[in-house]
């Protein structure tokens, strides 16, 4: 056990910002500025802002599977996250219509009930809430 009365290690976790595609457009979670990943700078600070609105961290301690978290970490940080200090450890994840596939794994949002994670071959999943 740690000093935090876990067992896990404090950075044992992995960020996830959750972007909508809407219209052909691919949008923060709960934002309106079009995201471009494969923008080579760093974000404005409004897109920026709005983007850490719609991250979710995913840990240990709140149920979220060392396989999930893994699977999550493998998905590529796309130039625009690598660009930002504050984003380039995080993971983008696609949902349309509140649901979509990430890494293997089926992945549901809604700004009600926040983030689900599933994995199907294993039928577990977790579920992270979201301010927003």
């Amino acid at each position: 056990m740690d000093e935090f009365g876990g067992s896990h290690p404090i950075d044992d976790w992995v960020d996830i910002v959750v972007l909508r595609a809407v219209d052909g457009h691919t949008l923060p979670a709960t934002g309106t500025i079009p995201v471009d990943q494969n923008a080579e700078g760093p974000p404005g600070a409004e897109l920026l802002a709005e983007l850490m609105d719609a991250t979710v961290r995913l840990a240990p301690g709140e149920g979220c599977s060392q396989f999930i978290r893994d699977r999550l970490r493998a998905i590529p940080t796309p130039p625009l996250f690598a660009a930002s200090a504050w984003l380039a450890n995080a993971r983008p994840v696609v949902v349309r219509d509140g649901h979509g596939v990430a890494a293997g794994l089926s992945v549901r949002y809604s700004t009600a009930t926040g983030l689900r994670v599933v994995d199907p071959a294993a039928g577990g999943d977790i579920d992270q809430d979201q301010d927003g």
